[in-house]
């Protein structure tokens, strides 16, 4: 009888100390990240990169992982008017740096993890994000000329990323990236057709200048000829030489008329 009664107090035991066991959980929080400790929904504190363990008896906790480090967060390509009334839509990337774990995640709503999973991990990208970016975006292109934005983007960036810098609760966006400017295809076709005019016009003006050139050398050589006529003999002799192969050469009339012929 005393043998069942140790027997049965060691399964009792085994099975409480195997119920207690199911109860621990434990997370990891790695480097650039905070981990947020709730309890029952209460903040308890934050966790610096570390691993962590507790026992959920009579409790429920649960840790945000926030990452702390600048991450470029992707947003979908938005549309804007520039001041000349030009439709086209711009792809920008925000870079977000939490500075407040705890106040970056309350500002958002928190979904929690299921009951086997101690840990959510929480992205960089806060729901209000996508909105100021394309409500800034908007307004600051209707500041500029589409042929301005594209010569010189830059000052586009720096305004939106400067409206942007203190608009998230417990974050700052030092910089936001361009990475694309989609214009429809009938204004694409018009900017190239303006660029391939410019470069035409280009080109017939140096054809132009290089045909003055010829003839202001052409007319020099004419009035040399005319003032000083042995410079005509002279260039008739350097013909003569420069000339391969047998030659005819043709005087008449006071005029100097060469005709090369080879055999």
């Amino acid at each position: 009888m005393t043998e069942l009664l140790l027997i049965a107090l060691a399964l009792a035991i085994l099975v409480a100390a195997a119920g207690a066991w199911s109860q621990r959980q434990h997370v990891t929080i790695y480097p650039g990240n905070t981990g947020l400790l709730y309890r029952d929904g209460r903040f308890v504190r934050e966790l610096p990169p570390g691993r962590y363990g507790w026992w959920n008896m009579g409790t429920r906790s649960r840790v945000l992982t926030v990452p702390t480090l600048p991450l470029p967060v992707t947003v979908p390509e938005m549309s804007v008017l520039s001041r000349d009334q030009f439709a086209f839509r711009l792809v920008l990337v925000p870079v977000v740096a939490v500075q407040d774990a705890r106040l970056f995640a309350e500002s958002q709503p928190i979904a929690a993890p299921p009951a086997h999973l101690p840990e959510l991990p929480l992205s960089a990208a806060h729901p209000a994000l996508r909105p100021l970016l394309a409500a800034a975006a908007l307004e600051e292109t209707g500041r500029h000329m589409l042929a301005d934005l594209i010569a010189e983007p830059q000052p586009l960036v720096e305004a939106i990323a400067a409206r942007l810098a203190d608009a998230l609760p417990g974050a700052a966006i030092p910089q936001v990236l361009l990475t694309a400017i989609n214009l429809p295809p009938e204004t694409r076709k018009m900017f190239t057709d303006v660029a391939r005019a410019k470069v035409e016009a280009q080109a017939a003006l140096e054809r132009a200048r290089g045909e003055q050139a010829a003839l202001r050398v052409l007319a020099n050589a004419a009035r040399l000829v005319t003032d000083n006529p042995a410079l005509a003999n002279l260039r008739l002799l350097q013909a003569i030489e420069a000339t391969k192969g047998a030659t005819t050469i043709v005087l008449g009339d006071g005029a100097l008329k060469a005709a090369a012929r080879p055999d």
